[in-house]
């Protein structure tokens, strides 16, 4: 429909619905959505148009963003639900002038008129061109000017030390008796006898020594709520380094430094704290020394450091699917879960307690003592007439094959598994151990338990990765140590004096069987 000839009368018999915008200031103007839904129908009615269910799209709030009942009354209005759009007021359509231009675009590119009933003019009409410019403009400045009468009343509001905003974690309204009978919330705040305690517990965990992740995975699983859904880093930040928990009301807490709702030189204006607004569910000293932490640790780093709290992280592998496993805390205890129970569940292994696995693997290294002769016998395992290269490329194309097999799904998951281990089995008996290797490993092994004690996660990783290919675990606990390659004949060395845990990649199969 071509609306730039359109007039009010030429409108009678089109199917109709409505916009309706809610806003705190619109109510206090007279401009309620039942006003704004009862004059529209009235005007409806006069012009002779017909109603279509639903007959209202209504947007709730006053925030900036463009209107996605806006966006949703477009959509319809292509799929030729309606015909025009009746609106009471060109100030009840937008937020802004730039918005106001860019939606009224789109509806006439969608050929569909919008009627505003109290100008009694349609939009993008040649009739009414000047005067909806106009109206533009003057709402932007009417809607600017109402910014700041809220933001003075938001300013006087928390000058006094009363609340605004989303009640935070642990604290909730206090109501009170007013002189005119009512009994309301006063914009004062109290510790919630519920949900305080969750806030003393997040502050004690941090100042422990347990990080915010590890807080938020160790609630979750507890099934405690957070104040919008699960917990996160992310939310646990913000309650930490929030002041109301120590009493404290802070204006603009958030705010942009160039952002001014009354001019710079306003004594009252801009960021300003009210001390002892509130009952504080943290003592100051206790709040202050969390903030001290917060700025040592640098939080945002937190993740790299909480990885290097698992030393065997990557190097375990489950022996139900032969997924990795990974490091995971509730926040008191370190666990290794299965990659496949933390992504989909698919998996049922039980976690592996961290301080188990990794102990093992201290009691293990403990008890490896290589012979005196050990160079000599490494020595007499080689054996140059064995013709490696050949029968290495014969097993290196024969993975290849299986993986085609089974990429091209010719071949069972199980089969594919079983004959894959074969073959790298085989592989590890032929690899050449590297004598530069050996002379590391054995240099290592002396007094290696002492070493692994005292040494920072990062070398006792490194440590376990020059040993070991992997970890396999079943039923929650160290089942097998699968020794690398290269340094195979060295640990078989070991072995032969030691009751240890050393298997080929055959034997950790069996384990997932």
């Amino acid at each position: 429909m071509n609306v730039r000839h359109l007039r009010p009368e030429n409108l009678r018999g089109l199917r109709f619905r409505g916009y309706v915008r809610e806003s705190t200031a619109a109510q206090a103007e007279g401009w309620s959505p039942e006003r704004q839904r009862s004059d529209i129908l009235r005007a409806a009615d006069e012009l002779g148009l017909v109603a279509v269910e639903p007959t209202f799209y209504e947007r709730t709030g006053s925030g900036e963003a463009e209107s996605a009942e806006l966006v949703g009354a477009l959509a319809d209005a292509r799929r030729g639900q309606y015909d025009v759009l009746l609106v009471l007021t060109t100030s009840r359509f937008a937020r802004n002038r730039a918005e106001a231009v860019r939606v009224k675009a789109l509806f006439r590119k969608a050929g569909i008129p919008i009627y505003f009933v109290s100008e009694r003019i349609v939009s993008g009409s040649r009739a009414s061109n000047l005067l909806e410019g106009v109206r533009e403009v003057m709402d932007e400045e009417e809607n600017d000017a109402r910014r700041h009468w809220i933001a003075g009343g938001q300013r006087e509001r928390m000058l006094s030390g009363r609340w605004l905003g989303q009640i935070p974690v642990g604290y909730r309204r206090v109501v009170i008796d007013f002189p005119d009978g009512t009994r309301r919330w006063d914009g004062g705040l109290e510790p919630d006898p519920e949900r305080a305690p969750v806030v003393r517990r997040i502050f004690a965990a941090f100042e422990s020594g347990t990080l915010p992740r590890d807080i938020a995975y160790a609630l979750n699983a507890e099934g405690i709520r957070g104040p919008q859904g699960p917990w996160t880093r992310a939310t646990l930040v913000k309650i930490l380094r929030n002041p109301v928990y120590r009493g404290d009301l802070v204006r603009y807490r958030h705010a942009r430094p160039t952002l001014h709702y009354y001019p710079e030189d306003d004594a009252n204006d801009g960021r300003r704290t009210i001390g002892g607004a509130f009952e504080p569910i943290i003592p100051e000293a206790e709040w202050d020394q969390a903030q001290t932490l917060m700025d040592s640790r640098v939080v945002a780093g937190s993740a790299q450091r909480a990885h290097r709290r698992y030393p065997l992280s990557g190097l375990l592998r489950c022996g139900d699917c032969r997924r990795k496993l990974s490091g995971v805390s509730n926040g008191f205890s370190r666990y290794y879960r299965c990659r496949s129970r933390a992504a989909d569940r698919s998996c049922a292994a039980p976690f592996v307690r961290a301080d188990a696995a990794e102990g093992a693997f201290a009691s293990w290294i403990g008890s490896l003592t290589l012979p005196p002769d050990w160079r000599e016998a490494i020595a007499d395992t080689r054996n140059p007439s064995i013709p490696t290269d050949k029968r290495r490329e014969r097993l290196d194309g024969r993975l290849a094959y299986l993986r085609n097999m089974y990429g091209w799904g010719d071949m069972p998951e199980d089969e594919y598994h079983a004959e894959v281990a074969k073959v790298r089995s085989e592989l590890a008996e032929i690899a050449e151990p590297s004598p530069s290797s050996m002379e590391a490993v054995a240099a290592a092994l002396v007094d290696l338990a002492r070493t692994w004690a005292s040494a920072s996660p990062d070398r006792q990783a490194a440590v376990a990765r020059l040993m070991l290919k992997e970890i396999v675990t079943s039923n929650g606990q160290v089942a097998v140590f699968m020794a690398r390659p290269e340094i195979r004949p060295l640990l078989d060395l070991c072995v032969a004096s030691s009751p240890c845990l050393l298997a080929d990649t055959a034997c950790a199969m069996e384990y997932s069987a």
